[in-house]
Parts: C-alpha cells; sequence; structure tokens
C-alpha cells in the first residue's frame, strides 16, 4: 500500500514539475521552459529507472 502511494505521490509531483515547466516556457521565457522540461525529463527518466528496471537485492 506504501508502495502505491508512493508512486502515486511521484507521479503527481513529475505533473507539477511538468506544468510548472510549461509556464516558465510559455509565460516567462522559452529558455527557462526548455532547461524545466530537460529536467522533467531526467526525473522522469530517474523515476521509471529506480522504480521499475533497477533490481534490488533480495528481490
Amino acid at each position: 500500500m506504501l508502495r502505491r502511494l508512493a508512486h502515486a505521490a511521484a507521479i503527481i509531483g513529475l505533473y507539477l514539475a511538468f506544468s510548472f515547466a510549461l509556464f516558465l516556457g510559455l509565460q516567462v521565457n522559452p529558455t527557462y521552459g526548455n532547461l524545466g522540461l530537460l529536467a522533467v525529463g531526467a526525473l522522469v527518466a530517474l523515476y521509471v529507472y529506480l522504480g521499475f528496471i533497477r533490481k534490488r537485492p533480495g528481490r
């Protein structure tokens, strides 16, 4: 149960980060938006790696 809540919290956090990156790109400065989307992409890749790909010992 705790694991599902952690995944839900991670997805909500990634959505908020993505939304803020779009806000920066559309309203503030396109360069900030590009940097924000790059950071969100890195966070998504890290989430997928840590949450689904990496094999933990003893599992």
